[in-house]
């Protein structure tokens, strides 16, 4: 016969057992991936910033190595390949040598204006550089300039490049229109007007661009001709860049998520039907992320998880000051800068919306804020923030 022990033991094992339920949890476990590169703005062509079978440190990581960025901080995330780091400094956009820690080039050092705001992208050994308003695929080995291509206005922030490894195309947004060219030559293939000035990098699916205006307007695009399919607005101005959401992130179907000036968190199905919204009683700004059938978004000091079906809030996490730092999922685990960096189970652990147990794995302080994480082959690479240092410089921090 059980001892009286052993049933309250069971008792409240089943009771955590029924909360997690309840709450929605994944089951995931650590990931097994431990190859893996972070080759382009939001890990992935859909922007999902997640890895979700990557390995990444679930406690307290030692610093590998830093570097100084020679500039206040990075504005754009960390660009990882097997060998080279690219970081844009605002400055310059750097490239670092993984093995040596050195710069290996950059491409304007004399610059003393911020001028360059966002990420490259990396494919077969190239690098496709925004460059104010020049795209410029460039030998990711020595930087060596293949092919530039003008563009009439500045490519806008975070990069807005996606490169296309089924049919060799790249895709940039600049001004008020997007545009394809061939990743190999730099051929201009097509080009098409948007209702409003692009922001925030453009997201593929299938034969579809997802590209966002400053203004509020979401236009789904024909990768092909670069016809408009349709545009949805949302009226309070968009704060991310589009999220594809696919069937193995929901019950059923597949769409985009978008998150609005106002804190609201919006996802419409592939036809453009308004699926769902959540208000979030704060501004997200490009701070969306989806990882095992959670959508991640950050808004202001809070971190939500909500159901990718439903939008319903699972649970959500106080990151203990505002920040407009992005969250990457890899393996069961969300990673987050800000005042620190922060490590958070995929789950939020126990408990009920922001009363929680369990939730963070660990954090660890870091000179000057954290501002951007990306992840590679086991390891994370964090950006900070030299605003609040004597020296004013922020810093390429690698941890594993």
């Amino acid at each position: 016969m059980p001892s009286r022990r052993d049933l309250l033991l069971g008792t409240g094992t089943v009771a955590t057992a029924v909360l997690a339920g309840c709450l929605g949890g994944t089951d995931t476990g650590p990931g097994t991936d431990g190859d893996y590169a972070w080759s382009t703005t939001g890990a992935d062509l859909r922007n999902s910033r997640a890895i979700p079978d990557g390995v990444a440190p679930r406690d307290e990581p030692g610093v590998d190595w830093r570097v100084s960025l020679e500039s206040v901080s990075a504005l754009g995330e960390p660009i990882v390949t097997d060998d080279t780091v690219l970081v844009p400094t605002g400055l310059d956009v750097v490239a670092f040598d993984r093995e040596t820690r050195e710069r290996r080039w950059s491409i304007d050092p004399e610059n003393d204006a911020y001028t360059y705001r966002g990420s490259p992208a990396v494919f077969d050994d190239t690098a496709y550089v925004p460059e104010v308003n020049t795209l410029t695929a460039r030998d990711l080995e020595e930087g060596d300039v293949d092919w530039s291509y003008e563009l009439d206005d500045p490519i806008g922030r975070d990069s807005l490049t996606v490169t296309e490894t089924d049919d060799g195309r790249v895709y940039v947004a600049a001004g008020t229109a997007v545009h394809a060219l061939d990743a190999g030559s730099g051929e201009h293939l097509w080009e098409h007007a948007l209702l409003g000035a692009a922001r925030y990098a453009p997201a593929k699916y299938a034969d579809w661009l997802f590209v966002a205006t400053r203004g509020g307007e979401l236009h789904k695009i024909n990768r092909w001709d670069g016809d408009i399919e349709w545009r949805r607005t949302v009226e309070a101005g968009l704060s991310s860049a589009p999220v594809v959401l696919t069937s193995g992130d929901r019950r059923t179907g597949m769409g985009v998520a978008v998150a609005g000036g106002d804190g609201s968190i919006t996802y419409f199905d592939i036809g453009g039907a308004r699926e769902w919204t959540t208000e979030l009683r704060g501004f997200g700004d490009d701070g969306l992320a989806i990882g095992h059938r959670t959508l991640l978004a950050r808004s202001g000091s809070t971190l939500y998880a909500l159901d990718a079906n439903d939008g319903d809030e699972r649970w959500r996490v106080d990151l203990g000051r505002g920040s407009r730092n992005p969250p990457i999922v890899v393996g069961d685990t969300v990673y987050v800068g800000g005042d620190r960096l922060r490590a958070i189970d995929i789950d939020g652990g126990y408990g009920v919306r922001s009363l929680r147990v369990g939730e963070q794995r660990f954090e660890r302080e870091i000179e000057g804020d954290v501002n951007f994480v990306t992840a590679a082959d086991g390891t994370l690479f964090v950006t900070t923030d030299g605003r609040q240092l004597e020296d004013e410089t922020g810093e390429l921090i690698v941890l594993s």
